[in-house]
């Protein structure tokens, strides 16, 4: 007489209509899962009779692939410390990938990802190229996008609202009085970039101002410090009375290149131009003087989508795609004030 086929972790996690990273998790003990999910478990390991083998170590509980744009940008480590620790906490493996736009580094990467096992892909720093949307359809694979809004089944967002945020920024310079306000980014051709100008814009239109192309210098992509720099510096070339008091800048690092750039010019921050960076990365507030700047939550941010993947693998989220939006709070500090001159 033929034996009958062990149940296996897949054959429980198609009983239960769950994964079997949460299958694993409930029987090895490597990660939270609710109380619903677990009883539903439990009921199909009873059903299914299935005993774990004491001899055969415990699976691991999956692979989240992280793809990251440039690491040598403060920005992203935070992040990524944040999904490192969540990952630890559900039992996850993490595979950590540095993005570049060369084609062929994109090719390479997918073709990295079909050789291992992926559970679900975190992406930061860059918006899904075409070739990633598909090997992740194909492939039934949950990904997470941060600051970078996509609606695509399968696929969930998380971002701050930086059209606000950029708003709430040049508000901040308008209540001290500043009317010539300088704004330092890179070209608008990014969802993300648009967004931060239509905020800057908005809030100069209610204040019964325009922008000014000089006061608007573009920075090249990459750049960020040194950016920072050169676009001040044509700022400051301006005469006294037709350069900006206030300036905003499309990140800390093009701030600090702009804090740089107005003391070898020999005039002081605050008091000759004040200046507001994004992104709150550690340095800035230890700048010289301390960075006023918006705030982005990096740390909960990475542990918010491993949290997000998890939950999507364990249908618990809504299979057409979704965002998730978080406050970014500005943070005043001493580069911001009244213009003294």
């Amino acid at each position: 007489m033929k034996k009958s086929k062990r149940p296996t972790l897949a054959d429980i996690a198609r009983h239960a209509r769950v994964s079997t990273i949460t299958v694993s998790r409930v029987i090895h003990k490597t990660g939270p899962v609710s109380q619903d999910l677990r009883e539903r478990i439990e009921s199909s390991i009873a059903a299914l009779g299935y005993t774990s083998r004491k001899t055969v170590q415990p699976p691991a509980g999956g692979t989240i692939a992280v793809l990251t744009g440039d690491l040598l940008n403060p920005f992203f480590p935070e992040i990524v410390r944040g999904i490192q620790e969540e990952a630890d906490n559900y039992g996850l493996i993490l595979t950590l990938y540095n993005l570049t736009d060369h084609p062929n580094r994109q090719q390479q990467l997918l073709q990295r990802l079909s050789r291992q096992r992926v559970d679900g892909v975190i992406l930061m720093g860059s918006a899904p190229f075409p070739e990633l949307l598909t090997w992740r359809e194909q492939h039934h694979i949950s990904l997470v996008v941060l600051n970078r809004r996509i609606v695509q089944p399968g696929i969930h967002c998380i971002l701050v609202d930086f059209e606000n945020s950029i708003y709430r920024a040049t508000q901040h310079l308008l209540g001290f009085k500043h009317t010539r306000i300088g704004y330092l980014a890179p070209s608008r051709n990014t969802e993300v970039a648009q967004a931060r100008w239509r905020g800057f814009e908005s809030a100069l239109t209610e204040a019964g101002l325009s922008r000014r192309t000089e006061w608007c210098p573009s920075i090249p992509p990459g750049l960020d410090i040194d950016g920072g720099l050169q676009a001040m510096r044509l700022l400051l070339e301006l005469p006294s009375a037709e350069r900006p008091t206030g300036v905003i800048a499309f990140n800390d690092a093009v701030a600090l290149g702009a804090l740089h750039a107005v003391r070898i010019h020999g005039l002081c921050v605050p008091q000759d131009v004040s200046i507001i960076g994004v992104d709150d990365i550690f340095v800035a507030a230890h700048a010289y003087p301390p960075l006023t700047t918006i705030s982005q939550p990096k740390y909960q941010m990475g542990k918010l989508a491993v949290q997000t993947l998890a939950r999507m693998n364990e249908g618990q989220m809504n299979a057409t795609g979704g965002c998730t939006v978080l406050e970014s709070p500005l943070i005043v500090r001493e580069s911001t004030g009244p213009f003294a001159g």
